[in-house]
């Protein structure tokens, strides 16, 4: 039976799926018991919802809002509360003003303030119900008091604006109930909302957003105020994979913001202009002056809402919006073609937002109007249109050290021969019917012929007054003016689409050589094989293409992973091809966790070596939990036993959808823990757990929560898995005692079937100074082919410099800690009674050491910016 129809079964169990068919009888009933829970957890949701629609059904508001006779209760504003009528601060919250807004507050009291309820419980979550929408409006009008005082022409004509609806309480309780999330998802919920809800802010604009936001921010208080109550309130460190879901999150939202005004009736928000830069043509000096010379009031910077050229205007117009689209996806997967065209964007807005801002900044003085007044309100609002895009950008600088999947060098060719192929046919064209139509004498010249190319390309639409600008003009020019930025532009997003989404990419190899590298390491290699296929590793092969050296470059530094792999008969002849490639390109070559296999070899190169991990193997088909050294082991598997947890075994891919969303919330808890990057090299994460050919066993409890997940890479000679590694080991803080125990031991009686050998990897650092490292292994200082003792040998394995080296890596060991535990893993898996195996760094030359230090650095920590440094330095002195 398979490893993914025994996980299906187990799953089953649990009530997903069972084995040979879909019960669906079965999944009614559960799918309804389940719901009726719900609904009985959620006892004040469903009054609210009750009232809610109970109160726009009597009153006959779903189509047109409360009658006006209804106002004074449907409505909260200034003038009600100074008359004392408090109330109409909490009447307000059942009444929307059309049926998209009542749909929408609809399904947020269902599923936001459901949630909140399930955490915070009825008491509570009626408490910070009401408490939100009243904090919210008492902002609302203390903000709008304020800025009608300064003389704003934005949130100072919002003082008498009446407040419907149950945005602000809703998103006050979820974010309130977010203190009590879990890690991923609190993190997620609060950037989604918070993201959105300035999102509506800024671009729209109305009353009920402003609200609303102010209403997220009281809740988002409040979920801190939850946290600090619990001792929780600290910053959360996330994995490099959630950093870069929550960046695409925010570009991804914050990219519809211009369509959103376009779709939104007479939208007032500060970045609502941007449906101008974006929508619309720039304005000139003189439209300005003329939109803007007589009036205080910002709409004055709405020029030309009205008109496209041709029917596929708006094509042209929404182009920003689907490229920053596919680029948030681009981010999501790492990669670094993404960030730079997102880069680039925003770039690109803040520089036509700043012409907007220059053109305004420069009109000149009326007599009817102060220029003060010109600078005191519309200038301000325009400065969120410089402000914003900018924000984005730093965010993404910032966080740079993400995006670290290169596109592959043929991909990037191809989409810049394309592009440029497209754009010199298009420009060309244009070009010649140009000069044909006497363009030379109209239009002043090739400074003329600049401005019009430039203009074709802009992702704006052509000017509403495009029957008078070309009436004169000859009918092939005037259409290629109109489409050729159409045609390019689309070609343009349908190449960046293929090559950001498409297998182009590899930040240290592409795609080919990958798959070259996957192939021979299922011909042969050592336990750390598997590692070889990850990112951002490069390769060498020797020529024939039978065996292979995987490495990376950090500096003038090649660190390896591991050893050759490939044919095992030509490993030394791998090695020695590798170092001669080192050598031709000017490269250290540095072999990084290996065996003593290439010690022979190495050693009659004048290289030496000195002790990095110790590797544990289990002999799985004669261990037996037996006597009093187990004792442990068979605790953890008879709890497991009594509270229902058991081991389910299969692939990521092949896992239900719910249980993979909790593999990464116990990944995110686990990282959040951490004051600094999760590490890499030869540590992998949640991308390299998906790997199909990865097998995952997870510990799932009778009530589907999984409490630990644990991976094994496969280790193969000529095809065939001969042995398992154990790489990704990550548990529920609140999980079942002595979970890894059990999932070490459930692969020990699950793998006995298949292999004889199994191991539990290294742990870096993790050796001491010493007879005996941490885990109780002796220090291997025997030459494993001639006998000799290598401490003996001057300048050979254990000289002066490797003596050195061992003491940095012990106190970095120590250090480090409290930080990732590297010296307690190893003694935990102490407990097993494995056999030893040591792994060396080799090294040529100890003048090398230094250089190699900092790539072992760079290669675990790769985005570890200085900010953190400082950090890990600071955790290594206490």
């Amino acid at each position: 039976m398979s490893e993914r129809r025994k996980a299906l079964q187990v799953i089953g169990r649990r009530g997903a799926v069972r084995d040979g068919g879909v019960r669906w009888a079965d999944v009614a009933r559960r799918t309804l018991r389940r719901v009726q829970e719900h609904f009985k957890a959620v006892p004040f949701t469903l009054a609210v919802l009750g009232l809610f629609l109970g109160t726009g059904a009597v009153t006959n508001s779903f189509l047109s809002g409360p009658p006006e006779a209804l106002l004074e209760v449907a409505s909260v504003h200034a003038t009600a509360l100074k008359d004392g009528q408090w109330w109409s601060m909490f009447t307000s919250l059942f009444f929307a003003t059309n049926p998209a807004a009542y749909l929408t507050a609809g399904a947020m009291i269902l599923l936001f303030l459901g949630l909140a309820e399930r955490r915070l419980g009825t008491v509570r979550t009626a408490a910070f119900f009401f408490g939100g929408q009243f904090a919210a409006v008492s902002l609302f009008l203390l903000f709008t008091q304020l800025a009608r005082f300064a003389g704003d022409g934005w949130l100072g004509l919002m003082v008498d604006a009446r407040l419907i609806g149950p945005y602000a309480a809703v998103l006050a309780a979820v974010l309130g109930a977010s203190g009590l999330a879990p890690t991923l998802w609190q993190r997620r919920l609060r950037t989604g909302i918070v993201s959105a809800s300035l999102l509506l802010v800024l671009y729209v604009g109305h009353p009920e957003t402003v609200v609303g936001f102010l209403g997220a921010l009281a809740g988002l208080a409040a979920g801190w105020w939850i946290q600090s109550d619990q001792g929780t309130l600290h910053r959360h460190r996330s994995t490099g994979r959630e950093t870069r879901n929550l960046l695409s999150l925010i570009v991804g939202i914050f990219a519809v913001g211009p369509i959103l005004t376009a779709a939104v009736r007479s939208p007032t928000g500060p970045l609502a202009l941007l449906r101008d830069v974006v929508l619309n043509p720039l304005p000139t000096l003189s439209q300005l002056e003329q939109n803007c010379g007589g009036t205080v009031d910002v709409s004055c910077l709405e020029i030309g809402r009205t008109g496209f050229a041709g029917p596929l205007g708006l094509a042209l117009a929404v182009v920003p919006v689907l490229l920053l689209l596919i680029c948030a996806d681009g981010l999501r997967r790492g990669r670094r073609l993404a960030w730079r065209i997102t880069i680039g964007v925003q770039l690109a807005v803040t520089a036509l937002s700043a012409v907007y801002l220059t053109l305004f900044a420069r009109i000149p003085h009326y007599p009817s109007r102060p220029h003060t007044a010109v600078m005191g309100s519309g200038f301000v609002h325009v400065l969120p249109l410089v402000a914003v895009p900018l924000l984005l950008m730093a965010l993404l600088w910032i966080n740079r050290r993400q995006f670290r999947v290169e596109t592959s060098t043929r991909g990037r060719r191809t989409l810049t021969r394309v592009l440029a192929g497209t754009w010199l046919a298009l420009a060309g064209t244009y070009t010649i019917a140009w000069l044909g139509a006497g363009g030379m004498d109209r239009d002043g010249g090739l400074s003329g012929l600049a401005a019009e190319l430039a203009r074709q390309y802009l992702p704006v639409p052509i000017p509403s007054l495009y029957n008078r600008v070309f009436q004169d003009r000859q009918s092939v020019e005037a259409f290629l003016f109109a489409y050729s930025g159409i045609v390019f532009w689309a070609v343009a997003l349908a190449g960046v689409w293929v090559v950001l989404l498409g297998r182009n990419h590899g930040a240290g190899a592409g795609v080919g050589e990958r798959d070259v590298a996957r192939r021979l390491v299922r011909r042969g290699g050592d336990s750390l094989s598997w590692m070889a296929l990850w990112e951002p590793n490069k390769y060498w092969f020797t020529p024939a293409g039978d065996a292979g050296v995987a490495y990376q470059q950090h500096g003038s530094v090649a660190l390896t992973l591991g050893g050759p792999f490939g044919d095992p008969a030509l490993r030394e002849e791998a090695a020695a091809g590798f170092i001669q490639y080192c050598a031709e390109h000017a490269l250290v070559p540095c072999f990084y966790s290996c065996t003593d296999e290439l010690w022979p070899m190495l050693r009659s190169r004048a290289y030496s070596r000195v002790a990095v991990a110790q590797e544990t193997r289990l002999a799985v088909r004669e261990l037996e939990f037996k006597g009093k050294e187990w004792q442990n082991v068979r605790t953890a598997l008879n709890r497991a036993r009594k509270t229902g947890v058991t081991a389910v075994w299969g692939r990521y891919s092949g896992f239900p959808a719910a249980l993979r969303a909790q593999l990464l919330e116990v990944s995110e808890e686990w990282a959040a823990q951490k004051s600094v990057p999760e590490m890499g090299f030869t540590l992998g994460g949640m991308d390299e757990l998906m790997d199909d050919d990865v097998l995952c066993c997870v510990a799932v409890g009778p009530d589907g929560l999984v409490h630990g997940v644990t991976s094994w890479l496969p280790v193969f000679e000529q095809g065939r898995v001969v042995s398992w590694t154990l790489d990704f080991m990550r548990r529920r803080e609140d999980g079942l005692p002595g979970v890894m125990e059990f999932l070490i031991a459930s692969a020990v009686l699950e793998l006995r079937n298949s292999v004889e050998v199994i191991s539990l990897s290294g742990s870096p650092l993790a050796k001491e100074p010493g007879e005996e490292s941490v885990s109780g292994a002796p220090r291997d200082t025997t030459d494993q082919e001639t006998g000799r003792d290598t401490d003996q040998e001057p300048d050979r394995g254990r000289g002066r410099e490797p003596e050195a080296l061992t003491a940095i890596l012990d106190v970095v060991g120590r250090a480090l800690e409290p930080v990732y535990g590297f010296r307690s893993l190893a003694t935990f898996k102490s407990r097993f009674k494995p056999d030893y195996r040591t792994l060396y760094l080799y090294y040529q030359d100890p003048l090398q050491l230094p250089a190699i230090g900092r790539a072992l650095s760079r290669a675990y920590l790769p985005g570890l910016s200085v900010r953190q440094s400082a950090r890990l330095l600071r955790t290594m002195v206490r």
